[in-house]
């Protein structure tokens, strides 16, 4: 199922009909606290936040809290678990040149640092067209049920640095990218001290001590399902 933001439904009724007359009743309307467009698949779910080029730009000045709108948006995103999250931004980024007396490189930083920071995945689409039609194929991605194999999560490399391998075995932790990664090492300086903290130090603790390191606090979210994963004990099927 699609569930279109109400919001979101009334403002861009052009991309609401393409996924109706392409997916029928398989997509609603509701009112999302987070995001425009929640795609609840059967093998995954999705949450987009979609926005034109104007809302990009305009979503990144400053508001009352000295921050743009964006990086709230950001943040109440990164709670939600277990969930994708994608950005797309929709039109010509060349327009903020063209149009705008904003400084385009830091446009451009700014969409690095949400990539990076926020691990959201972020999609660009020329027009409504485009992003209606990447919404419906990642829909389908979504729904369509894979073969269970034993395969290979990750691929790591001989030639890398003992802090390389260190980075490498922090950022295997549930929504845990290379700067948290890199953060918790500096904080508790090994892999097993990171895993030994994550398993017997509260979560409130655990965001303090990182603070120190990361600049910010971690969301809470991404320490606790670290915390969980660390303890949890698991079974295979035979």
């Amino acid at each position: 199922m699609i569930f279109v933001d109400s919001k979101e439904a009334s403002k861009n009724k052009k991309i609401l009909e393409m996924l109706t007359n392409v997916l029928g009743q398989q997509v609603g309307i509701k009112n999302l606290d987070v995001g425009d467009y929640l795609l609840d698949g059967a093998e995954g779910v999705a949450m987009i936040e979609r926005k034109t080029v104007t809302d990009l730009l305009s979503s990144l000045k400053p508001d009352e809290s000295g921050r743009g709108r964006i990086w709230s948006q950001l943040d109440k995103l990164s709670e939600m678990d277990s969930f994708e999250k994608i950005l797309i931004i929709e039109g010509w980024l060349g327009a903020i040149r063209k149009m705008t007396g904003w400084n385009e490189a830091s446009v451009y930083r700014a969409v690095e640092s949400i990539q990076r920071s926020y691990e959201v995945a972020v999609i660009h689409t020329p027009d409504w067209r485009g992003t209606g039609a990447y919404i419906i194929t990642k829909y389908k991605s979504l729904s369509e049920k894979t073969e269970p194999r034993d395969i290979r999560l990750r691929v790591s490399s001989a030639s890398m640095t003992p802090e390389q391998q260190a980075l490498y075995v922090v950022e295997g932790l549930p929504r845990v990218g290379p700067s948290l990664a890199k953060a918790l090492l500096k904080t508790y300086g090994s892999v097993k001290n990171v895993f030994d903290s994550l398993a017997s130090k509260p979560v409130d603790l655990l965001r303090d001590d990182v603070a120190k390191s990361l600049g910010r606090k971690p969301p809470e979210i991404v320490i606790k399902n670290a915390k969980e994963l660390i303890v949890k004990e698991v079974k295979f099927e035979q």
